[in-house]
């Protein structure tokens, strides 16, 4: 029977350990999972602050500035048709007029400011077109234009503003007083200059004698070689029709009609502007019958206007 005992007593203390080595076990696996480190209170509030706004659109795409433009220049071509030098003057008075035409009927529709710049393009007689720097273009008579300045800080000078006209002339009229065969003569013409040598003129004459009266017409084809010269000789030929009216007092009052033909020399003297100075001399030959034929010869000073 002790036998039997004993070996109970063996089994004692490993039971004990088993039991031990269970409890440790149950009591790990019951103990609270420790929680992660909270984050600080600043922290929270702005992820508070985050979560809790609402959603922003995106800012909207600002154009970069542009950058500031330089001030409008005047042309600075060359020349211009005609081959004259394009001028850039300054304006001094308080304004410069800018009118739609070249003459003081066209209404102005532009004012120029003093200190502006302009460009002279073009000229027709006393009236300049030209361009601001701001790209208006009109026309300004040449009083106003005298007191600009040039780019060099002069006065501006302005040569004969005609004499390019006087090359270019076309149409003139003109009129003169001078002797017909002794006796007061009245004569007025017109031409039309076709070439730079060459022109077709008209003109119209009257004579007042003691006996009689006369009226002329006639139709010249002139030459003038030397038209780029301010003084220019002249010369040409021509035919028309005569007509002489005696006085009543007289006889044999019959009126006489005949052909006309007649050859003229002159010289033409550019004034100023589109005014010339004319002196001529006319030999006419009035055919009065088929076998006779009277001549006159007469010599006139006068003045023309060309355009």
């Amino acid at each position: 029977m002790s036998g039997s005992h004993a070996v109970p007593g063996r089994l004692a203390p490993v039971l004990l350990l088993a039991g031990a080595f269970a409890c440790a076990r149950g009591f790990a696996a019951d103990a609270p999972v420790p929680a992660p480190a909270a984050s600080t209170p600043a922290a929270s509030a702005s992820a508070a602050a985050v979560a809790a706004a609402p959603s922003s659109p995106p800012p909207p795409d600002i154009p970069a500035p542009l950058a500031t433009p330089s001030a409008p220049t005047v042309p600075t071509a060359d020349s211009v048709i005609g081959g004259e030098k394009i001028e850039r003057v300054q304006v001094t008075d308080p304004y410069i007029e800018l009118h739609t035409g070249p003459g003081r009927g066209y209404p102005v529709f532009f004012v120029a400011a003093r200190g502006e710049w302009i460009a002279i393009t073009l000229r027709h007689t006393d009236w300049y077109n030209v361009t601001t720097s701001g790209g208006k273009q009109g026309w300004v008579n040449r009083k106003q234009l005298e007191s600009t300045l040039t780019e060099g800080g002069d006065q501006q000078k302005f040569r004969d503003i005609a004499l390019g006209d006087y090359l270019k002339r076309t149409f003139s009229v003109g009129g003169a007083y001078g002797r017909f065969h002794g006796d007061p003569m009245d004569k007025f013409w017109a031409g039309w200059r076709f070439s730079d040598t060459l022109s077709l003129e008209s003109t119209f004459a009257q004579v007042q004698g003691v006996f009689s009266g006369s009226t002329l017409w006639h139709v010249n084809l002139q030459a003038e070689p030397w038209s780029d010269q301010r003084i220019s000789p002249f010369a040409g030929i021509g035919i028309g029709h005569f007509k002489n009216v005696p006085n009543r007092s007289l006889v044999t009052d019959l009126t006489t009609r005949a052909r006309l033909s007649d050859a003229i020399v002159g010289v033409n003297y550019h004034l100023a502007q589109r005014f010339i100075i004319r002196a001529d001399y006319t030999i006419y030959t009035a055919f009065v019958a088929d076998a006779r034929s009277t001549e006159y010869r007469a010599a006139t000073l006068g003045v023309s206007v060309f355009f």
